[in-house]
């Protein structure tokens, strides 16, 4: 079934198809593939180069090459194994130039783990700020069709922020951290219980769905468009979403429909798309492909090198779960 996957020219309903059984059955029997377990070296006595709330990244070498090994940290193994060996199934079919491609995983130790190419670059936060006259805007094209490319397989992010986004050796962006990847809602009956992003870049719905008319907080592809804004927000401004306030304020702002400040570096109708991205209501935001053209028709606008703002601080993913009015940072 993951082969069927892998071919470019698959119908989205065979596609969709596809996914739930693959999902449903590696998710139910917690099986991995024996084709996706790979040998690494990798130093698990030294300290990870990144840690976030779910795992610690470590740099390892797989076939002599760098690699990175995200190490999941549960206090259930069982829980985990199921939600893991579903997650990873489906990254390994997402073929595309801007998806970040799984190497494969490990279950050594007694722990699962998740290897991909190791990114020198580091995430679009650090590489902007170390090349700060580097075109942001066709940087975001990247992000916005990898982000099409995802939805097209029937799937969503459900966790897209600047730290989830690696830059290659050629400078392209690519999409990372599918921890809180999923199947379209409605594709799936079998989906894994509702989860969020990261509170910053999170759309209101996500925060207090039934405020807005939704029964659970699962990621749409409307959510991952709000992000999408928010991304964008953060790559061209140097700041991070509401980066003045604190967690409590900023979802008090975000269920308001209170936006970032401008600020410089945003053309017109840039940032009149971006405010369409954040539309309280998911419906009427645009889609995806609306914000590329958007991207592509201002990428010879001079955006201005930001402020130095250490946003490398942000780069360790932090999933929550929502649970209003329980929600962390």
């Amino acid at each position: 079934m993951s082969q069927t996957l892998g071919r470019f020219d698959l119908p989205l309903r065979t596609r969709a198809s596809c996914l739930r059984q693959l999902y449903k059955t590696c998710g139910h029997h917690k099986l991995i593939p024996r084709s996706l377990e790979v040998s690494i070296f990798y130093y698990r006595n030294g300290s990870p180069t990144y840690s976030g709330g779910y795992a610690d990244v470590y740099k390892g070498k797989h076939r002599g090459k760098d690699v990175a090994v995200k190490v999941i940290r549960t206090c259930s193994k069982s829980d985990i194994k199921k939600l893991f060996a579903a997650k990873v199934v489906i990254w390994k079919t997402l073929q595309h130039p801007h998806v970040l491609p799984l190497i494969g995983v490990t279950t050594s130790k007694g722990r699962f783990a998740m290897v991909s190419e190791w990114m020198n670059n580091g995430n679009i936060n650090e590489f902007v700020k170390a090349n700060p006259d580097i075109n942001r805007l066709k940087l975001l094209g990247g992000v916005a069709k990898g982000l099409i490319y995802i939805h097209q397989q029937g799937m969503i992010h459900g966790d897209l922020k600047g730290a989830n986004i690696v830059i290659d050796q050629t400078g392209n962006a690519l999409l990372a951290d599918f921890g809180l990847l999923t199947i379209v809602s409605n594709m799936a009956n079998s989906s894994p219980p509702a989860q969020g992003g990261t509170t910053r870049w999170m759309s209101p719905e996500l925060i207090y769905p039934e405020q807005y008319g939704f029964e659970t907080s699962r990621p749409t592809v409307s959510s991952d468009c709000y992000a999408l804004g928010m991304v964008i927000y953060e790559t061209i401004s140097g700041n991070r979403p509401f980066h003045t306030d604190k967690v409590p304020a900023t979802i008090a702002k975000v269920l308001r429909g209170v936006h970032p400040h401008r600020g410089v570096g945003f053309a017109d109708d840039l940032w009149g798309m971006l405010k369409r991205c954040w539309k309280t209501r998911a419906d009427e935001r645009p889609g995806v492909e609306d914000v590329l053209r958007c991207l592509k028709t201002n990428s010879n606008f001079s955006v201005q090198p930001y402020p130095g703002m250490d946003l490398a601080k942000e780069s360790c993913p932090v999933p929550i779960s929502v649970s209003p009015p329980f929600i962390h940072s």
